[in-house]
């Protein structure tokens, strides 16, 4: 999920790179599952946790492929390169997190069943939220970018990412105020946008 047709050029993959990056996010995520369920139970309170937590871990992985190109442009240091070589792993781990998250939805639905809402404007912008993680985690593969073509590929990916933040950001920037962690995850979101602007703007220059 970036705004570019390739990774960058092979390497000798580390324990925590490539494909393994991808593994080790949904390892994560079923053990971040576990410990909720454990503690909180399959009722309500539990799901209800579940879907704010794999929220938030898809955020992080978002937001590391959202940023790692302008990262890399303005601070060239081993870490930003980490970052970029995996940043189609970065956005494959954020669908996988997404798709929990999504099941936790359903079935936090099913439990409240006619009690559960759903505004139908915030519904209508998820649900193209999830289709565009979809679509960007299905061509996210250079072959993908072969048939898509490179210009039609970068629409594509760039309408989705962008999407996608609209979406956090209309989730957590109202929230800002809340608690001290919904200020920190709005000022990550607000920041990363900002962190892709400045990078912009330095390669027009």
């Amino acid at each position: 999920m970036s705004a570019l047709p390739r990774t960058a050029p092979a390497r000798r993959a580390g324990p925590f790179e490539g494909p393994r990056l991808v593994a080790f996010g949904a390892a994560a995520v079923a053990a971040l599952c576990a410990a909720l369920v454990a503690t909180l139970g399959t009722g309500e309170p539990g799901l209800r946790a579940l879907v704010r937590w794999t929220a938030r871990v898809g955020l992080a992985y978002f937001l590391a492929a959202y940023s790692a190109s302008s990262l890399r442009r303005l601070w060239p240091r081993p870490a930003t390169a980490w970052l970029l070589r995996n940043r189609r792993w970065l956005g494959l781990s954020f669908a996988v997190a997404q798709a929990v998250h999504l099941a936790a939805i359903g079935l936090l639905a099913r439990a409240q069943g006619s009690a559960f809402e759903t505004d139908p404007v915030s519904f209508a912008g998820g649900a193209l939220g999830y289709a565009f993680t979809a679509a960007l985690a299905a061509t996210s593969s250079d072959r993908a970018v072969a048939w898509l073509g490179a210009a039609r590929w970068r629409r594509l990916h760039r309408a989705g990412i962008h999407w996608i933040w609209i979406v956090y950001a209309v989730t957590e920037l109202p929230q800002a105020l809340a608690s001290p962690l919904h200020f920190l995850l709005a000022a990550l979101v607000a920041g990363a946008a900002l962190l892709r602007f400045v990078a912009w703007r330095a390669r027009r220059r």
